[in-house]
């Protein structure tokens, strides 16, 4: 009998474990995703989280995994601006992470959009920018929270691409079925 006790506590707490998982994975949803549309630049990307787990009869997924990317003008021409990052810890920690990512960076794209001192930067200066923005907020957790994160722009008019990478694993280009390192290209 206190066998059966002790397990459905377990259960309850797994259920109740599972539906915060559950809720972080909603709040994460809006800001993982390809926002952009182009008709000259394709855009694919894949992420899988970490832990996968149901909460009522529903599937998901939840990790400290974030690609975004969204149209934007910088100086009336067209770019995608783009992050994919990684935010450190386990399951939630990760995912707290990534919202705090996907929300700045967000954040920073919108106000591009609609304040003129930052739509007229040329795209080295707004990566610079926002870059030095996601560090000042990241640096704000006192070392409880950290990310990696490749942070570009593609100039959608040249194809052009501008890219920090910030302590993240290098970028892959894959063209013609030949894949290159773009930091290694880049340091030749």
């Amino acid at each position: 009998h206190e066998l059966n006790e002790t397990l459905e506590e377990v259960r309850a707490i797994k259920r109740q474990q599972d539906g915060d998982y559950f809720l972080t994975s909603l709040l994460l949803q809006p800001l993982n995703g390809n926002f952009a549309r182009s008709d000259r630049i394709e855009l694919v990307s894949l992420v899988r989280q970490k832990k996968t787990f149901d909460f009522k009869n529903r599937q998901s997924e939840l990790g400290g995994d974030l690609v975004a990317a969204y149209n934007l003008l910088l100086d009336g021409r067209p770019f995608i601006a783009f992050v994919n990052g990684h935010c450190m810890g386990k399951s939630m920690q990760g995912a707290g992470g990534a919202i705090v990512l996907g929300t700045v960076f967000k954040s920073f794209v919108n106000r591009t959009r609609v304040q003129p001192a930052l739509a007229e930067k040329f795209p080295e200066r707004w990566l610079k920018e926002c870059a030095l923005e996601l560090h000042e907020v990241f640096a704000g957790f006192d070392g409880t929270m950290s990310t990696s994160a490749v942070i570009g722009l593609v100039d959608e008019e040249t194809g052009v691409l501008y890219m920090i990478n910030a302590e993240h694993p290098w970028s892959v280009l894959y063209r013609d079925g030949k894949a290159i390192f773009l930091e290694e290209r880049s340091a030749m």
